[in-house]
């Protein structure tokens, strides 16, 4: 027998039993294959032809009580109870692929989670209160939302952090000696010898010029960069004076 779901052979064994109640009974309990499967996914034309199949055999139980076996009503009755147990057995073999189908789909939907969902809330409803185990889902959806909104936070406090940190830049050559001390890697004796120097080159023109004066070292100063504001249009450098020996003619 082919395989007809995702679920395997296995699976499809194990939820084709019912078929049973219509091949082993000889009519008897064929009906109760129709209701069941009719029940586990719903179909109403099962449910019908389970009522079909047990008014054949409620037919044959009455007649055989009012009939004798040798009367003509009997053995029509009996003849049709008979094809209608064949024709149940060819049913059930022909509905089974439908039936498998329509299962796997219900189960994989989470139809069986929203039915439980459902019953509890229910149950909540009726009784004006919350079961243990609708407690137990509110606390950990409110557990939930509150490591939510924790981490939400965290991340507003270091984005505010990291902002307050962008902000942190300063005019070099109009701060004053403790705003220059409040910057990464500078401190107050640093900031001492920065406005010192300030004011001997009279302020300074760029980045590179503050390096220069201060002789920063190199593991500062990408540090201290993103802190500092320098003239958008830096004057030109006054020329150094030429060195070098003088004649005297």
């Amino acid at each position: 027998m082919a395989q007809i779901t995702e679920k395997g052979k296995g699976w499809e064994f194990r939820h084709s039993i019912w078929m049973l109640w219509a091949i082993l009974t000889f009519g008897t309990l064929n009906y109760i294959s129709f209701y069941y499967i009719s029940y586990k996914v719903k179909q109403k034309k099962w449910f019908i032809a389970g009522i079909i199949y047990s008014i054949l055999f409620i037919l044959v139980m009455v007649v055989s009580e009012l009939f004798p076996t040798e009367h003509w009503v009997y053995d029509v009755t009996l003849a049709a109870y008979l094809i209608g147990w064949i024709a149940s057995i060819v049913h059930v073999f022909k509905i089974r692929p439908e039936y498998l189908l329509r299962l796997e789909a219900k189960i994989s939907s989470g139809h069986k989670e929203k039915e439980i969902a459902s019953l509890k809330h229910k149950i909540a409803q009726e009784y004006g209160t919350t079961t243990a185990s609708v407690k137990s889902d509110n606390t950990n959806t409110n557990s939930i939302h509150h490591e939510q909104q924790k981490m939400v936070s965290q991340e507003t406090r270091n984005e505010i952090k990291e902002t307050s940190t962008e902000i942190q830049i300063i005019d070099i050559n109009t701060a004053s000696e403790q705003e220059i001390a409040k910057i990464p890697g500078i401190g107050t004796i640093y900031a001492k010898k920065v406005v010192s120097v300030r004011s001997q080159e009279n302020g300074f023109q760029s980045f590179d010029h503050f390096v220069e004066a201060l002789s920063v070292k190199p593991h500062l100063i990408e540090k201290i960069k993103p802190h500092l504001r320098f003239p958008e249009n830096p004057s030109i450098q006054p020329a150094k004076k030429s060195e070098g020996r003088i004649v005297d003619f």
